[in-house]
């Protein structure tokens, strides 16, 4: 039986390539070690107590030593300071449960091409038993899911997984603690802010911020929450120097900010800003030697004024201690009060023709309790104390106690209205649409 030429030119590939993918197969299986993923170490992260992580492919760049101290990690040298905790032990824990997924041959001509000679990192590791451990960290493979590595000084080129390429390149800067302050935004109780607009004091009484400077009065909780955590929150972009010489140099001998803080347990802090940086601005934690610097966003939080801070709410009650509402308009007047038998409801007490009715009293306490001034006028002048004396609505709130507040806001001048509250002589300047919020007729309160 004659084959046809065509069919052996098919065949004769077919055996071609057989023979060529067998040919390379064996070639990996005599140079490349595939074996199942196993611990490059047998060692716990919770053992290691000191490394020293150098770059021999920079060698510009200084080796960088950490400790462990009472379970704090600390930059030893080139400087003395604190590390990022968070950042060193995603390190350690890397290191200590790095799977092995491949090795090959570790062949000095090879080494460069892995990017092992030199290295492109080299840990040392010490661990609680006085045991050391190395790593030396190479190039990733060209798929980009590993890396070459040589652990403890083997013969062969372990795969490692990519991350501990990002994680071993870091920088001094990158590894040291960058936070501003070690301050729990939650524990401070009390704090002063200097800045061009003068001196802010607040201090915290039953869980409720209070302005005490330059005037006594209640702050915005979520302003002065917003501050804290900035402060708490807030990174160094950069070091400037490592110690907190020739202070005017960096306008820290006379300070364009300052913010003190004590906190619940007496502890005391306290962060300096001097001059600007381009962008930026030198500050200084005075706990700590270096002068640092701070970025715009924290300089803006830091330069707010007493406004910014203040409570700017005309009500100051808990609308759940409200008993009865009153308000007067152009409409008429209405009065709601609770029902003594069931609190979360309302019930008409005037009109009179509608006095026992049924009534949705937060329709009423949230626009009332949404008053919140643009500007608060602690000294009003004459003609606007005129104005308020003539209000077009009157609201009074009474609490379980009896006590009143009376709240009476004026007609419209351009954009804005005008109220005062029964309990300070401030005025509170507001959006004129808060007469339409409270423009209520008896149909409005219907529940």
């Amino acid at each position: 039986m004659l084959i046809k030429k065509p069919t052996l030119i098919v065949l004769g590939l077919a055996l071609v390539l057989g023979v060529a993918v067998y040919y390379f197969d064996w070639k990996r299986g005599n140079e490349t070690k595939t074996e199942p993923a196993k611990r490059a170490y047998s060692v716990q992260a919770s053992d290691v107590v000191s490394f020293t992580l150098s770059h021999p492919a920079r060698p510009s760049d200084p080796p960088i030593h950490f400790a462990k101290h009472d379970g704090i990690w600390q930059v030893v040298s080139p400087v003395e300071t604190g590390a990022d905790q968070s950042v060193v032990d995603g390190i350690v824990d890397q290191v200590a449960g790095a799977e092995v997924s491949q090795t090959e041959p570790g062949a000095p001509d090879r080494l460069k091409a892995y990017g092992l000679d030199p290295p492109q990192a080299s840990l040392e590791l010490q661990l609680a038993n006085g045991s050391k451990h190395t790593l030396l960290v190479g190039n990733k493979t060209f798929a980009g899911d590993a890396i070459y590595a040589v652990v403890d000084g083997g013969k062969d080129v372990s795969l490692l997984p990519d991350l501990l390429s990002t994680s071993t390149a870091r920088t001094l800067d990158t590894l040291r603690d960058r936070a501003v302050f070690h301050l729990d935004s939650s524990q401070v109780a009390s704090f002063v802010v200097k800045n061009s607009s003068g001196e802010i004091a607040a201090s915290k009484v039953s869980d409720q911020w209070k302005i005490t400077k330059p005037l006594d009065v209640p702050a915005s909780q979520d302003a002065v929450d917003s501050l804290l955590q900035a402060i708490s929150n807030a990174t160094t972009t950069s070091i400037a120097s490592e110690k907190a010489d020739d202070l005017g140099h960096y306008g820290l001998a006379n300070p364009q900010v300052s913010f003190t803080a004590t906190d619940a347990k007496g502890g005391q802090y306290a962060l300096l800003v001097g001059k600007k940086d381009g962008d930026v601005y030198f500050a200084r934690d005075v706990s700590r030697p270096m002068i640092f610097r701070v970025d715009d966003a924290l300089y803006k939080k830091l330069t707010q004024k007493f406004a910014d801070l203040r409570d700017k709410r005309v009500i100051h009650a808990d609308a759940a201690d409200i008993q009865q509402i009153q308000i007067s308009n152009a409409s008429g007047s209405i009065v709601l009060s609770r029902k003594k038998d069931s609190p979360e409801d309302w019930v008409f007490d005037a009109p009179a023709e509608q006095k026992g009715k049924a009534a949705s009293g937060w329709k009423l306490l949230d626009p009332l309790g949404g008053l919140t001034a643009e500007e608060v006028i602690d000294h009003p002048a004459e003609n606007l104390l005129a104005e308020a004396a003539k209000p077009v609505v009157t609201a009074v709130l009474t609490d379980k106690a009896g006590k009143a507040l009376t709240v009476r806001i004026s007609k419209a001048s351009g954009d804005f209205v005008y109220a005062q509250a029964s309990d300070g002589a401030a005025l509170y300047k507001l959006k004129k649409d808060a007469l339409d919020n409270l423009d209520l007729k008896v149909a409005d309160l219907a529940p």
